[in-house]
């Protein structure tokens, strides 16, 4: 039982790690704007909603990498 409450304290603790990452707020913002704008193209030439995570998750790796002080 100790096991499993460790691994869920360290998954909480990078959680937080990361939160606290000064780019979190632009990266997320940045985030949400592509991914609203790269789904509106998908849905405008007929590709499926349903390939959006993907899509979003293609457009968040490239958006991050842009932005030199984020956390990728």
């Amino acid at each position: 039982m100790s096991n499993i409450m460790g691994k869920v304290e360290q998954k909480l603790n990078d959680k937080l790690n990361k939160d606290a990452q000064p780019g979190n707020q632009v990266e997320g913002k940045a985030d949400g704007d592509v991914n609203d704008k790269v789904n509106q193209v998908a849905n405008d030439v007929g590709v499926p909603q349903q390939d959006d995570g993907m899509l979003d998750k293609v457009a968040d790796a490239k958006t991050n990498s842009d932005i030199p002080f984020g956390n990728n």
